[in-house]
């Protein structure tokens, strides 16, 4: 091969220069791209129009007149009865101090192990004891 050939030469490619131009006269008749301003305003005419331009879902809006639900204060921990706060910690604290006991005093006497379950079950009887038997009738089940 001569290195002559290789180097470009000064004259221009005619069927280059033809693609070339074919292709910006292509790009002179092809449509633009509409802004977002422009994409807006056609779909608001296109939708806003016709037997469908009733307000949807999304347009509603509320009126100030209703009245907002306010949620009464709760009470504070430790003010109910103290006997359903004794049950609640018998049953729950029961299993607990099993698995503590399990875990760190292995050596702990049998009346403890015995205790511990008497006394969740103990709890966990009085606190379904307490469950009401009836329903209200009046009680809609509006409340929690």
């Amino acid at each position: 091969m001569n290195p002559a050939e290789n180097k470009p030469s000064g004259a221009d490619d005619p069927r280059w220069d033809e693609l070339v131009e074919n292709f910006r006269t292509l790009d002179q008749g092809t449509p633009r791209e509409p802004s977002a301003a422009e994409r807006q305003a056609e779909l608001r005419q296109l939708f806003s129009t016709g037997p469908g331009a009733v307000a949807g879902p999304r347009d509603y809006e509320v009126e100030e007149g209703e009245e907002q639900f306010v949620p009464e204060e709760p009470a504070a921990l430790g003010s109910g009865n103290p006997m359903v706060n004794l049950a609640w910690t018998m049953a729950a604290g029961g299993p607990i101090g099993l698995l503590l006991c399990v875990i760190f005093f292995r050596s702990a006497p049998a009346f403890v192990y015995i205790g511990m379950v008497a006394l969740s079950i103990i709890g966990v009887i009085y606190l379904l004891r307490r469950l009401p038997t009836e329903r209200d009738p009046g009680d809609d089940g509006a409340r929690v």
